[in-house]
């Protein structure tokens, strides 16, 4: 069978049974079994689809049966385990990349997993001996790194284990001797086979470790691939009792929830990650729908106004964190962990991955420590500040790096020129220093903030993983999710106050992350009923105008206007709604409004000003762009839009004064345009034709957009003093006059 077809089926199955279309799933299930050869799954095919036919026999004909949805329930799951098995049967056969072939070669070799521990557990405790009595030796390092090499794979590849060998998985997080940071790759590896392979003892295994494990950085690995597994499993999860009942006994604990709530936060975060580039649309006036192909572009309409006299989101919004203090605490204390930081980091560290190192899948997730005998065996030749254990112990100790990039770093040194080793060497120790410094303080207000670094740091250490290693093809990747968790059922499980998601919408929101924050609000107004606020309102609004549903948009302002109908900000985006609908004459009632309540607002001036010039009432616009001209002497780029009007009422000596204004400055191939039209109604057809040679000898400007405007605009040369007759001569004469150039 085809690896790519067996994927696609797979995931089609799984929607089949998420959307209770059984019948389908076990129809397309069929052949598969089939394939697989395995009796065992073939009979149970048939026995599950033999119940289910029962079941539905039963239901038609009428039977009362009290127990029917716990059986339907539980058929529903034992699908989901029929499917589970029969694919990963196929996928253990067929799978292509270094996932399947590592699946492949430990089934192979057969390797007894429970003999593989046993050797880890005791170089483990002959290494715990070494350490006490402070003999220092690479040898059992080496026997020990080798040891969980294979036990790494175990965990990474067979899913057989949970079935013989919980009890020994378990005792491995237990031992005192085996070193934390192997029990941290352990756990990775459990959480990347969990994601190909559903199984509820290894879920549990999971919560139990992040339930109650003593070592914070165990705990909260765990949590954090937990989260995805309910993420990706989310529809099977009410099927479990016992997930259930772990669901409400952390919802009676707010620290639990605050400290999920973040780790969510932080996985939306990834996304900032590759979009650092992207600019923010909200600060700039809102875009004015067309009056004609390219003439609001041309007049530079949105740019009339500086920056900070733009309008945007809603300036009492500013206020929302005032109610919520620990949420700006909270995204201080991303800002702090540099969040925004590390996408920088990984932009500095993604070109240092391909040391031999990283071949190791389990080296993208072994943490940073010291004293580490790798590290300094890598490290025997060099001398000064890289070198000092302090230097060392502070960045093993540091939480703003995460794991990964500390090892990219640590293996360039050598790589690095004498004077670059100090330079970088000093550097890093003052501001490693101030950095744990900071962390400390930080340690000291709130025992939070440490265990969010460790999230973090381990999120940033599996979207390098996902996104650079050279076998990332080859593993399910989490981080091409949409990761919305608001839809998720546990998550609504464990929030049934609207806390979470206020704080989820509001952090969406602030991110720009308009179709997601559009997502939580309505969740938001669903659960408030009839009584959202003005300002949810407000946002909802804004969202939609932002992702282009205008109706909807102004739909939402309208019904926002109801709590406060002087509300300047709210009557203006419900006017700026009007014009991108194109109904400027609607639009114009509700900036008048707003001047209404401030007469001298120059956004408003601008926006009536060219609702007016949609509206072709020239006469009356020129009045708002004189205004603005007036209270904002420095203004430049009002002048484009005055000539323009000046034009189209046959003010031509007043338009040619604002046209040279604005060649004199920064001129745009408009303002070539206007001036050529200007010459032309003026009778003076030779300057018309050098103007209109300069405004498609503009960089970018092309013979094609310059005859798409000049078609736009003809009316208004018809209309003062130039003869129909005359314009295909004009344009003949300057294609003509572009050829001799």
């Amino acid at each position: 069978m085809n690896y790519i077809d067996i994927l696609k089926e797979q995931q089609l199955i799984y929607q089949y049974i998420n959307d209770k279309k059984l019948k389908s799933a076990l129809d397309l299930i069929n052949n598969s079994v089939i394939e697989t050869r395995r009796s065992e799954l073939i009979d149970s095919h048939y026995n599950t689809e033999m119940i289910y036919k029962s079941l539905l026999r039963y239901t038609v004909e009428g039977f009362t049966d009290p127990e029917r949805q716990k059986i339907y329930n539980q058929l529903v799951l034992d699908i989901f385990i029929l499917a589970d098995n029969v694919y990963w049967e196929l996928l253990a056969r067929f799978g292509e990349g270094h996932f399947y072939e590592t699946c492949r070669r430990i089934k192979f070799k057969r390797l007894s997993f429970n003999n593989e521990a046993e050797k880890f557990i005791l170089h483990s405790n002959n290494l715990f001996l070494l350490n006490e009595t402070g003999t220092e030796a690479i040898e059992p390092y080496k026997d020990i790194y080798a040891s969980s090499n294979s036990l790494f794979e175990f965990l990474l590849t067979q899913p057989s284990i949970w079935d013989t060998d919980l009890k020994i998985i378990t005792d491995i997080f237990d031992i005192q001797e085996v070193p934390w940071y192997y029990k941290c790759i352990f756990l990775t590896a459990i959480t990347i086979q969990l994601l190909h392979r559903f199984d509820i003892k290894g879920i549990i295994l999971l919560q139990t470790l992040a339930d109650g494990h003593p070592n914070i950085q165990i705990k909260q690995r765990s949590l954090t691939g937990l989260l995805l597994l309910f993420y990706k499993y989310d529809s099977r999860l009410i099927h479990f009792p016992e997930i259930v009942k772990r669901l409400e006994l952390i919802k009676e604990n707010k620290n639990n929830l605050d400290v999920i709530q973040a780790v969510i936060i932080q996985f939306l975060r990834t996304y900032e990650t590759d979009e650092l580039g992207r600019k923010l649309t909200d600060e700039i006036l809102p875009e004015v729908v067309k009056i004609h192909p390219n003439l609001r572009n041309r007049l530079d309409l949105d740019n009339i106004l500086k920056d900070s006299l733009k309008e945007g989101k809603n300036p009492d919004w500013e206020d929302v964190f005032s109610d919520s203090p620990e949420l700006m605490d909270k995204l201080e204390e991303y800002s702090k962990l540099q969040f925004e930081g590390a996408d920088l980091f990984m932009a500095t560290f993604r070109m240092l991955k391909s040391f031999p190192f990283f071949e190791e899948v389990n080296n993208w997730f072994l943490p940073f420590f010291y004293p580490n005998p790798l590290i300094d065996n890598l490290l025997k030749k060099e001398e000064g500040a890289l070198l000092t254990k302090e230097m060392l112990t502070a960045f093993a100790n540091s939480l703003v790096m995460c794991n990964s990039d500390k090892y990219s770093f640590i293996i360039s040194i050598p790589q690095m020129v004498e004077d670059q080793k100090k330079i970088v060497g000093q550097m890093f120790l003052t501001d490693i220093e101030s950095l744990n410094e900071v962390e400390a303080s930080d340690k000291l207000i709130d025992a939070n903030k440490q265990i969010l670094a460790i999230s973090n740091q381990y999120i940033q250490d599996l979207y390098r993983f996902y996104k650079l290693n050279p076998y990332r093809n080859s593993f399910v990747n989490p981080f091409s999710w949409t990761f919305d968790f608001y839809n998720k059922w546990f998550v609504n499980k464990l929030y049934t106050e609207d806390d979470f998601f206020n704080r989820l919408g509001e952090y969406l929101f602030d991110k720009d992350r308009f179709k997601e924050a559009a997502e939580v609000f309505d969740i938001l107004v669903n659960r408030t009923g009839n009584n959202p606020s003005m300002q949810l309102i407000q946002k909802q609004g804004y969202c939609q105008q932002q992702l282009k549903n205008y109706e909807e948009a102004l739909r939402l302002y309208q019904k926002a206007e109801i709590f406060e109908h002087d509300s300047i900000w709210n009557l203006k985006k419900i006017a700026l709604c009007y014009r991108y609908l194109k109904n400027p004459e609607k639009a114009v009632n509700y900036y008048k409004e707003a001047e209404r309540l401030q007469p001298d607002n120059l956004h408003t001036q601008v926006s009536i000003g060219h609702c007016l010039l949609e509206m072709k009432d020239y006469e009356e616009a020129l009045k708002y762009y004189f205004k603005v001209e007036y209270l904002d002497p420095k203004n430049k780029k009002v002048w484009r839009p005055i000539a323009w009007c000046s034009l189209s009422l046959g003010k031509l000596e007043q338009a040619e004064k604002y046209a040279t204004k604005s060649i004199s400055k920064k001129p745009a191939e408009a303002d070539y345009l206007n001036m050529g039209h200007i010459k032309w109604c003026q009778g003076n057809r030779i300057e018309a034709l050098e103007w209109y040679r300069k405004c498609i000898k503009v960089k970018g400007n092309t013979i094609s957009n310059f005859l798409d405007s000049f078609e736009n605009d003809k009316q208004i040369l018809l209309e003062h003093n130039v003869d129909s007759s005359d314009i295909p001569i004009m344009m003949d004469q300057l294609r003509y006059y572009l050829e001799v150039e």
